[in-house]
């Protein structure tokens, strides 16, 4: 009987994996465009049981981890996916589901509304629209809007569901450390062109320093050896000790190790040679000193010995060290290798010249953004230019929008608009993290630190040191989405019991007072 009732389910699963079987592995031995196009989205409904269950945790993890969509227009991150896929199953879950809640901010979805408005009448008033070159178009650029539009749909879809308190630690741990796999991206450089494969799910821009130096047409230039993706990556492996542990936990002296695996990461993220990686973990590490209150401690007055100390048996040694590494200490007064020196002093010039062009421009554009697209013709022309050494050597980072300043990345491409919704950006977000970091749960007392010296650290970055809006407001919109999802919303001051005694009935007696114990008194306080 139930080889019976068996026979005909074994019958329709041939029929459904049978076919399915045989067309993917037709379109495997096809691989073209369409092909693998439509293997993706056969591996998406297969995978949708997973997504139905996980794709909150799956966003929180993606969000800076550095995975592309290799198969879609464009090579998307896999966060945009993620976040359009995830908001999708919440704004469905909560139609099907009338009890399901969902957590939403009002300042933060005006904010977000605010940056759409601004995008929208961006490509309005320039004419060029999203200018999406993988699809077809003519314009280069749009890319950096469908960061910032995407951004929005992935805050909300991070932000609507409230994580338990008893897993925000863990989902913040995953959020902060996922970014660790960019160290791969310069590893698989490193292991030759055997693993360069790997370079279809992972973007190659990390490792762009080390085939730069591989591929020169000098070859007597001085080779720095620098592993951008091990100061990235260095940067979140340090994310995450603060984030788990926290300044105090790191300085732990009952745990050592700490300390140790704290300061060789922070020495392994110098082989990239970027100077900003200092700058950055000695501003999150300072804001996050100040907020766990460890300034009027000890430990301040053994940092400060500590750091003298420190600095003092660097001197001697500091032109041995290896030159990437001496190119991110070059903020610092040190002895350094010669061509260390000249190669960050014309990175500098460089870009300060490129400034110097910019800041004039700025009234052209107060009123109406040039907005992120420029057309082929502007491309071929500059390249031109380039090659017959007519024009400057910073003239394709003008036309692409890279001008290495957060000010200047919002007032040209979006004018004086653009400026007016980051200042809303800042002000709404940054009371959002304060009330929840002031009034927030006791057990998320260290991820609301942290979130918010995160938050204040890269809004000092982006205005005085290195800044781009379509990127950094991935992780503005990341930071206060996190913080959202994990207090359920904006945490306000609880409200306190009137201290005045009701007032007693004519009638009643007046009480006697109880008698005054020192010790029971101040218990019951």
């Amino acid at each position: 009987m139930t080889d019976q009732i068996g026979l005909p389910r074994r019958f329709i699963i041939l029929a459904i994996v049978l076919p399915l079987a045989a067309l993917i592995g037709y379109l495997l031995v096809s691989p073209d465009f369409f092909s693998v196009a439509l293997l993706g989205m056969l591996v998406m409904l297969l995978l949708m049981p997973v997504f139905l269950r996980w794709h909150h945790p799956m966003l929180v993890f993606s969000w800076n981890f550095p995975m592309i969509v290799f198969f879609l227009p464009g090579s998307p991150p896999l966060w945009m996916v993620l976040a359009l896929l995830s908001l999708g199953l919440t704004v469905i879950g909560a139609g099907l589901d009338k009890e399901q809640k969902l957590v939403h901010v009002p300042v933060m979805n005006w904010v977000m509304l605010v940056w759409v408005l601004v995008i929208l009448f961006t490509m309005k008033m320039t004419g060029a629209g999203l200018g999406l070159r993988s699809l077809g178009g003519s314009m280069h650029g749009g890319k950096k809007y469908f960061y910032i539009l995407l951004a929005v749909v992935a805050f909300f879809a991070l932000s609507t569901r409230r994580v338990p308190v008893q897993k925000g630690n863990g989902y913040l741990q995953a959020f902060v450390v996922s970014d660790l796999a960019t160290v791969l991206v310069s590893l698989a450089y490193s292991l030759g062109p055997a693993f360069w494969t790997f370079y279809y799910l992972f973007p190659v821009q990390y490792a762009l320093y080390q085939a730069g130096e591989d591929y020169s047409w000098d070859p007597t230039s001085i080779r720095f050896g620098r592993m951008g993706g091990l100061a990235v990556g260095g940067g979140a492996a340090v994310a995450f000790l603060m984030a788990r542990y926290g300044v105090a936990g790191i300085f732990n002296w009952t745990k050592p190790w700490r300390l140790l695996v704290f300061l060789a990461i922070v020495a392994l993220s110098t082989l990239g040679g970027f100077r900003s990686t200092i700058i950055s973990l000695g501003i999150l590490f300072a804001v996050q000193f100040l907020l766990e209150g460890l300034h009027r401690t000890r430990l301040l007055i053994v940092l400060l010995v500590a750091g003298l100390l420190g600095s003092a048996m660097l001197v001697p040694f500091a032109n041995k060290l290896p030159l990437s590494m001496q190119r991110t200490l070059t903020i610092l007064p040190l002895d350094l290798h010669p061509a260390v020196r000249m190669n960050a002093a014309g990175s500098t010039e460089w870009r300060v010249r490129m400034w110097q062009v910019l800041w004039p421009e700025i009234p052209k554009y107060f009123w109406v953004g040039k907005g992120f697209t420029a057309s082929e013709t502007d491309y071929y022309l500059v390249n031109q230019s380039a090659l017959r050494g007519l024009g400057q050597d910073f003239d394709v980072a003008l036309i692409a929008g890279d001008y290495h300043s957060g000010p200047l990345s919002l007032l040209i491409p979006f004018g004086i608009w653009g400026a007016l919704a980051f200042v809303f950006l800042i002000g709404a977000g940054g009371r959002v993290l304060w009330n929840n970091y002031r009034h927030g749960d006791p057990a998320l007392r260290k991820v609301n630190i942290f979130l918010l010296a995160s938050f204040i650290a890269k809004t000092i970055l982006f205005l005085a040191v290195y800044g781009a809006i379509h990127t950094d407001f991935v992780a503005f919109a990341g930071f206060l989405a996190m913080s959202i999802a994990l207090n359920g919303g904006e945490c306000k001051a609880s409200q306190q019991a009137d201290p005045r005694p009701a007032p007693q009935p004519a009638s009643a007696p007046m009480p006697r007072p109880a008698p005054f114990f020192p010790g029971r008194g101040l218990a019951r306080r």
